[in-house]
């Protein structure tokens, strides 16, 4: 399994219509699409990406890469998919981040993350060996992220690790 995540930023001044834009952008995705998009905005947490005001985050898993990357390609080869991806684009600032990774070994093929809520924590592979981790395809590299149930980062790993809580909005 493959777990792909897409974060942006919405203005500060613009957030609620930002979240709804958002929103209608991943309902589109999943009505017009054989994705299956979830749509989480930060509750943020000093020192995470998410920290940052209107932190939005888009996320789904999938099993075959190969099909993934065709499905993006016929999602922005879709007339009508332009002024909805424009929509939330407007509205959002900075430099979109693109993360994907893949599961560890014995995942269950029914896991999902948390609802209503996650943590992910983010860090170098070097310092965590007690846990089981994705490892970094993309966006990552030379680091680790895992989902933790509890609220406390692994002693070893507590140096540059970036944490963050997602709330999910779709």
């Amino acid at each position: 399994m493959e777990l792909f995540q897409r974060r942006r930023w919405i203005c500060p001044d613009r957030v609620a219509e930002g979240l709804e834009a958002f929103v209608a952008q991943l309902d589109w995705i999943d009505t017009h699409t054989g994705l299956s998009m979830a749509g989480w905005r930060a509750e943020g947490h000093p020192g995470g990406l998410a920290a940052e005001p209107g932190a939005i985050l888009a996320t789904t898993t999938y099993h075959d890469h190969g099909w993934f990357l065709e499905e993006v390609a016929r999602l922005q080869s879709l007339r009508n998919y332009g002024p909805v991806n424009e929509a939330t684009a407007t509205l959002t600032v900075g430099v979109d981040t693109f993360e994907r990774w893949n599961a560890p070994m014995h995942l269950p093929s029914c896991w999902t993350l948390g609802d209503p809520t996650f943590r992910q924590d983010t860090g170098p592979d070097a310092e965590i060996s007690h846990i089981a981790t994705w490892s970094n395809v993309e966006g990552g590299e030379g680091h680790v992220t895992w989902f933790p149930d509890e609220d406390k980062t692994p002693a070893a790993a507590r140096g540059g690790v970036r944490t963050e809580r997602w709330r999910r909005i779709h």
